[in-house]
């Protein structure tokens, strides 16, 4: 029997009480209350003391691609970059300590701080004959050289795929860019990790997410119709895995998940099976969302990636067979049409935990439809400080009233569940709970609408509860409870003593799973 009274501190239970001590025996809370009450009943449990910190119910990340950003990590990043020049230096680095047959991969490129889509020819000047192929920071778009194209089969005349873009100039030449399911053009000839380097990434990034405060993750992570659950089951093989995982699954694989007779929430306590991860639209920064209303200044209404009947024919057959799906859905119409193929499905199953992810722009008459049919709003607050000028730019003012709208979902009775969708962005909850709340980024002179602003408590429970809840753990995750798993996250200092612009300096001290501390500093 092993147990711990954790004391020194404040104890956000998360039910909307408070306590000074925990007592954690045989990884569920025990017990929650006075340290003077608690003594006894705790006997010889080791003590951890928070030294004045807030431990709260641990954070999980809703919306991540969790080996893919640990895997990221290693490669060439350009995200800071303001110029094509200055990206261009940073590849050509990059590129020098490569062996001369290896692809470069990474990128993380934002067009929009550059003011320009760049072009295959610039990519091939410092790529030294190696292919090169480079994620935009939103994932959505592909910067290629010229050797990958030709490696991919793209020249003059490659037909657009549904739903995708292959860039070309006036001449009708490939520029380079592939947006949406154009990128699977070049996928089937990109390396892939191999089982070894999925399980090496997913063990670093547990590590690193540790450090970070995280508990608990779903992991949307796909590499051409692979996910890495081969990964974190040999850490559980291996004793090693100690964080909760949701695996989801790619829509392409929908087939053989029902044959093989795969469902939601199938697995144990550490490892299972998530939602199905479909594709609507796709981004803002790339301005391929799919919107009812053209992009400012524009005739562009961005890019459907599915049609209508094949997402409600997918979404039904998922749902029969027990499955259910997490819908990327950015701009306004695609929130609409992945609206229309859950609730199809809500009858026959309305036990599911149906999620759409992101829902960055809804129209007014979807808002109250989240929580009329139990639709899980997965949301990731820092999108919204990061692209409030983007939104300004290419939305504009009669559109961003109704942009990342958290209060107004929450108020309609919508389960928010919030996350990173990183490498997009960091993973840092601290980050996030501070968008929530103060609806701008750290150095901001003013909020960003307000008036879709979260509490403290609130932004809690999106990383808490909420995320214990899109995940299916709600019933022994997501508070400090009796008798739920003790899963917590400690920082240093109490976040409700202290402005909200000191939030992102705040450092986690502690990270716990099960009982255990995985990661500590600052703690004793």
């Amino acid at each position: 029997m092993t147990a711990v009274l954790f004391h020194g501190g404040r104890i956000h239970v998360g039910d909307g009480g408070s306590a000074d001590a925990l007592l954690a025996r045989n990884g569920r809370v025990a017990a929650v209350g006075r340290v003077s009450d608690l003594a006894g009943e705790a006997g010889r449990a080791e003590r951890v003391d928070l030294h004045g910190g807030l431990m709260v119910p641990g954070w999980g990340d809703a919306h991540v691609h969790f080996v893919w950003w640990a895997m990221q990590q290693r490669r060439v990043d350009v995200s800071d970059t303001t110029s094509v020049a200055e990206a261009l230096e940073r590849v050509a680095s990059h590129a020098r300590a490569l062996p001369a047959d290896r692809w470069i991969l990474g990128g993380r490129f934002d067009k929009n701080r550059w003011g320009r889509w760049p072009s295959a020819r610039e990519l091939d000047r410092v790529s030294g004959g190696r292919p090169a192929a480079l994620r935009s920071r939103d994932g959505h778009s592909r910067w290629l050289n010229s050797r990958a194209l030709e490696l991919a089969g793209i020249r003059p005349g490659t037909a657009s795929p549904a739903g995708g873009m292959v860039e070309v100039d006036a001449h009708g030449e490939p520029t380079g860019i592939l947006k949406e399911n154009a990128n699977a053009l070049v996928d089937r000839v990109l390396p892939q990790p191999d089982a070894d380097e999925r399980y090496e990434a997913a063990v670093e990034g547990q590590r690193e997410a540790w450090r970070r405060g995280i508990t608990a993750i779903c992991d949307l992570d796909n590499f051409a119709g692979t996910i890495p659950l081969d990964a974190f089951e040999r850490m559980r093989g291996r004793g090693e895995l100690g964080l909760r995982v949701a695996m989801g699954l790619p829509h392409s694989r929908l087939d053989e998940a029902i044959a093989l007779g795969l469902r939601t929430g199938f697995g144990d306590e550490w490892l299972r099976i998530g939602q199905l991860k479909i594709f609507t639209d796709g981004a803002l920064g790339s301005q391929t969302a799919a919107l009812e209303e053209p992009f400012e200044g524009s005739d562009d209404r961005g890019i459907l990636t599915i049609e209508p009947d094949r997402l409600n024919a997918d979404v039904a057959r998922a749902a029969a067979a027990e499955i259910a799906v997490a819908i990327h859905a950015i701009g306004d119409r695609a929130v609409r049409v992945a609206l229309d193929a859950i609730e199809a499905t809500r009858r026959a199953a309305p036990h599911l935990r149906q999620r759409i992810e992101h829902i960055q722009l809804v129209r007014d008459d979807d808002l109250g439809r989240f929580g009329e049919l139990g639709v899980i709003a997965s949301m990731q607050p820092i999108h919204a400080t990061s692209d409030r000028d983007l939104a300004d730019r290419y939305w504009g003012p009669r559109r961003t009233p109704r942009a990342y709208p958290w209060r107004t979902l929450r108020a309609r009775r919508a389960v928010l569940a919030f996350g990173s969708d990183a490498p997009v962005e960091p993973i840092d909850p601290l980050l996030g709970i501070h968008a929530a709340v103060a609806r701008m980024r750290p150095g901001d002179e003013a909020a960003w609408h307000p008036e879709q602003a979260l509490t403290l408590e609130e932004a809690l429970h999106g990383y808490g509860a909420g995320v214990a809840y899109a995940i299916g753990r709600d019933r022994d995750l997501g508070t400090l409870e009796v008798g739920k798993r003790c899963d917590a996250t400690v920082v240093d200092t109490d976040l409700a003593r202290i402005p909200p612009a000191e939030w992102p300096g705040v450092a986690v001290t502690a990270t716990v799973t099960d009982g255990v501390v995985r990661f500590a500093d600052g703690i004793g």
